[in-house]
């Protein structure tokens, strides 16, 4: 028994000289991992300060000119209704020529084909 217990402390003390190379070699590596953390956050905090002055500034610009647009548009509805006024205009002048111009022009016109139509035939007829 006492030999049992003899290879069963050993044994115990083995396992908590391997747990304890284990907890080391973790420790080592936290510790390099703490170091890469301590690095990257002092690089953070001497970046970070210029990029929030950036953020700041496009935060800026960019109120800025969301109150030039709310400003503007009035301005740009205005000129809108004045561009759908001007082309009902337009289309309404399109209109009047075709029924004022056209019309007569094309009855000119038919009238004139008539007439040299008339004229050739005229003319082939005393020519025979």
């Amino acid at each position: 028994m006492e030999m049992v217990m003899t290879v069963s402390v050993a044994i115990i003390a083995f396992c908590m000289l391997l747990i304890m190379f284990a907890v080391v070699a973790v420790l080592v590596r936290v510790r390099g991992f703490v170091r890469e953390l301590e690095k990257f956050v002092d690089t953070a905090r001497q970046h970070v300060p210029p990029l929030m002055h950036d953020v700041t500034q496009i935060t800026s610009d960019v109120r800025s000119i969301v109150r030039s647009v709310e400003r503007e548009m009035p301005k740009v509805s205005h000129a809108m209704d004045s561009l759908r006024a001007t082309a009902a205009e337009i289309h309404e002048l399109e209109r009047t020529v075709r029924d004022k111009i056209e019309q007569p022009l094309l009855s000119i016109s038919a009238l004139i084909g008539g007439l040299l139509r008339g004229f050739n035939a005229f003319w082939r007829t005393l020519l025979r």
